[in-house]
């Protein structure tokens, strides 16, 4: 990172995004000291983003800020990203029944595209674990564009600026450290995007947001466990 351009909002939301995902994954464990200047030095920052980003992950209550020491980790327990789970699922829900009356041919294809990406993500993990990070990114990738084409298509922005608001409590993203290694959960997770694709293209708005929040639901679930697993592995 680099921010000697005017761009600081923009450093701080990657930040945000990064210190995220470290703490969910047990990258950063709960209890742990975020040092401001730690922060800085590694993503070559200057301390005002990692300030700015450190309030936001205050005000989400996964760390508390304590003058002259830094932010210490709180973490997402398993019970706060089941229920932000709930609540996405409901909106993402409301956004796929949107979009099936409104979806156009061009963000049709772009939709289709993005699920059979799904089957790639999948086909490369199972090559080889070198070919684990191509995985992800494939998935990454795939899951941000099948997403995004949807709520574009819903065309109700105050849905977008909530969903997003969620999303960056709790990033979608996040939810391939799950899956990773395990081809059962890759394969259910793809055909849960299949089932709400089908849905949206046969313009069921019903089928599809009954689709769209259960798969959000089982995402949420997937990586709640998962977060429980990695609690009880550090405390062993």
């Amino acid at each position: 990172m680099n921010d000697s351009r005017n761009n600081g909002g923009a450093l701080s939301d990657q930040l945000v995004t990064e210190l995220q995902r470290r703490i969910l994954t047990g990258e950063i464990g709960v209890g742990t000291w975020i040092r401001h200047g730690t922060i800085a030095e590694e993503f070559g920052v200057s301390r005002t983003p990692v300030r700015e980003a450190l309030r936001v992950l205050q005000a989400q209550g996964i760390v508390t800020i304590e003058q002259n020491r830094g932010a210490r980790v709180n973490g997402h327990s398993g019970r706060d990203i089941r229920e932000l789970g709930h609540v996405r699922a409901e909106l993402e829900g409301l956004a796929a029944a949107l979009a099936t009356e409104r979806i156009n041919d061009e963000q049709l294809a772009r939709m289709r595209e993005a699920w059979q990406r799904f089957d790639d993500a999948i086909q490369r993990q199972a090559t080889s674990a070198e070919a684990a990070s191509e995985a992800k990114a494939l998935w990454v990738e795939a899951n941000e564009a099948f997403h995004g084409v949807i709520l574009e298509a819903a065309g109700n922005r105050q849905l977008i600026l909530t969903i997003e608001e969620l999303a960056r409590r709790l990033p979608r993203n996040i939810a391939f450290s799950a899956y990773a290694g395990n081809s059962r959960l890759l394969q259910q997770n793809a055909d849960e995007h299949q089932a709400v694709a089908k849905a949206i293209v046969a313009r069921d708005a019903a089928a599809a947001r009954e689709a769209m929040t259960a798969h959000v639901r089982s995402s949420a679930e997937a990586m709640a466990r998962w977060v429980e697993d990695q609690a009880l592995s550090r405390d062993r």
